[in-house]
């Protein structure tokens, strides 16, 4: 009797979910920055709402001083220690304040399920497809970083921003940058003047977030290609080239102004978006393993949920392997009682701003009217 046949992949739905998200998450530029919040045993569905913990702030602290001088028994020796019995008794209370870790929640809407998924014949997982992890998990992985980037690049241009800001919390801490630049003529001196004029305009953004008490570390800037033109060309810039390394954010990152890591991305014009890591949130949670699936697995590494289904078509006789995922992406604000300055901001957006660039436009002269 012959042997029976069978493909060659012999997938375990727990390690090939592990191995996408792990492909996932290096491939990730742009959506590989926002701060992450998963969901394994989320028993609602999509359109619902998650709370989400915002991260307590600093515990104030209480200094103490000394309560009375101790004079020195002994006239003219200034090296001679006080002794136990020279030193006062405390007058005042040196017990410190209880502090309280006060992590307020916000709400998340879990409004896009983002899937995708090929179909294998049993000729292709027979002849065809020998290495099941270069031939069908990195395109499926591919498709979601591709997506999850754009969907970013959407989201930042939409929401990090000071303009909602109320008119008395933008004069505590600033609104967005706007900042108009020569007209390019393609000199030397036009360039270097470009790039001052951009890099002034940085340093304004840098004051204003450093003013709402954005921590200085994961900063970052977004710009397009034809910022990065203007950084480059200016001699006082030096790029950092991370080539050697395989992660796609790391890759993007061209270098580092100001506090700011670079990232391009040519989803972007003219308009610079700087926001700290913790300003963006993607919250992801995973749908239920269905009843009549053949096989799945839930799984969750770095932050994202995601949920493998392996099916059966008797039809056609093939295997559909597919990947999905509910999330959705939201600005952090603060804590309804934040204060900067004496200034009460509350829940409102203070941890990325907006750059907006316009160029100058020039006048023609009046030798060119005549001619």
């Amino acid at each position: 009797m012959a042997p029976r046949t069978t493909h060659h992949f012999n997938l375990d739905p727990k390690q090939v979910t592990i191995a996408a998200l792990g492909l996932l998450d290096r491939q990730l530029t742009l959506g590989g920055i926002p701060a992450r919040y998963s969901e394994l045993a989320f028993t609602g569905g999509l359109g619902d709402t998650i709370n989400v913990n915002r991260d307590s702030r600093a515990i104030p602290v209480q200094e103490t001083g000394i309560s009375a001088p101790i004079a020195n028994p002994i006239v003219g020796d200034s090296d001679k220690f006080a002794a136990a019995s020279d030193r006062p008794l405390p007058t005042a209370d040196r017990r410190p304040p209880n502090g309280f870790i006060r992590e307020s929640r916000f709400p998340v809407r879990l409004d896009t399920l983002a899937q995708n998924a090929t179909a294998l014949s049993m000729e292709q997982a027979a002849f065809d497809l020998k290495r099941f992890g270069s031939k069908v998990l990195a395109p499926l992985t591919r498709g979601f970083a591709e997506y999850f980037d754009d969907t970013t690049a959407s989201f930042i241009k939409r929401s990090v921003t000071r303009a909602g800001l109320t008119a008395e919390a933008k004069k505590v801490i600033g609104d967005d940058v706007k900042v108009e630049l020569p007209a390019a003529d393609g000199t030397g001196a036009n360039m270097h003047e470009r790039a001052v004029a951009l890099r002034a305009a940085l340093v304004d953004a840098r004051t204003r977030m450093s003013v709402a008490n954005v921590p200085v570390s994961e900063r970052y800037m977004i710009a397009g290609p034809e910022v990065e033109a203007i950084l480059l060309k200016d001699p006082e810039f030096v790029a950092v080239d991370y080539s050697g390394d395989t992660n796609a954010l790391r890759r993007a990152v061209i270098g580092r102004i100001y506090t700011f890591d670079i990232v391009v991305h040519n989803s972007f014009d003219s308009d610079i978006y700087l926001f700290h890591k913790s300003a963006l949130l993607l919250a992801s949670a995973c749908p239920a393993i269905p009843m009549g699936a053949v096989n799945g697995s839930m799984q969750n590494v770095n932050g994202i949920a995601t949920r493998m289904l392996i099916d059966y078509d008797y039809g056609k006789k093939s295997d559909t392997v597919g990947l999905d995922t509910m999330y959705g992406l939201s600005t952090v604000k603060e804590d309804p009682d934040y204060t900067i300055r004496g200034a009460l901001i509350g829940e409102q957006f203070v941890r990325g701003l907006k750059i907006s660039i316009t160029e100058k436009v020039e006048k023609p002269s009046a030798a060119r009217k005549a001619a």
